[in-house]
């Protein structure tokens, strides 16, 4: 017997508030929702987003799932219906909320972090003075070398800082510039 994933045994606890009429498999609502092609897309969309809490149809879809097929599917919701206008507008909120960062509820969705405040400091110090080394900007800041160097390098692949090599001194140096 094969084993059930977390969205199957939560489909399998609450799919019947929604479907009384029949028994759907997860699969087959899980297509429909996300191909918009899908004979019953609409109806099943419908029926979904008016019975269904925001938090467990994001937790069915999944959430990264959720977030990258939101924007095509809401323009398909019968508005017209004041269960799945409501059901729509929570749903536009949770997108809003994850994207934006700003996730209240107890079930979060997973987002990247834009930049922590050790990071901005880094990046404050390299912009308040152009040309510094990594060392002048550790030990301005009372920091390891090391961890500095660290948060170059990903300021360097966020496009947030320039670092170019250069020799003062007979010695190979590292001068950064804010981008």
């Amino acid at each position: 017997m094969a084993r059930l994933s977390g969205r199957e045994i939560l489909w399998n606890q609450i799919y019947r508030t929604c479907f009384q009429d029949r028994v759907m498999p997860y699969a087959y609502w899980f297509n429909a929702i996300t191909d918009r092609k899908h004979h019953e897309h609409k109806k099943v969309l419908d029926r979904s987003i008016s019975i269904f809490s925001g938090a467990d149809f994001v937790r069915l879809l999944g959430d990264q799932q959720f977030l990258g097929i939101w924007q095509n599917i809401r323009h398909d919701v019968d508005i017209e219906r004041a269960a799945v206008r409501q059901g729509k507008v929570i749903l536009d909120a949770l997108w809003s909320m994850a994207v934006t960062g700003f996730a209240f509820c107890q079930h979060g969705i997973d987002i990247r972090k834009p930049i922590s405040k050790q990071l901005k400091a880094t990046y404050l110090d390299i912009s308040s003075r152009s040309s510094k080394s990594i060392y002048q900007v550790a030990r301005d800041m009372s920091r390891p070398y090391s961890r500095v160097y660290a948060d170059v390098k990903r300021l360097n692949e966020m496009g947030l800082v320039k670092a170019e090599a250069t020799a003062r001194d007979g010695k190979r140096v590292t001068l950064l510039s804010a981008a």
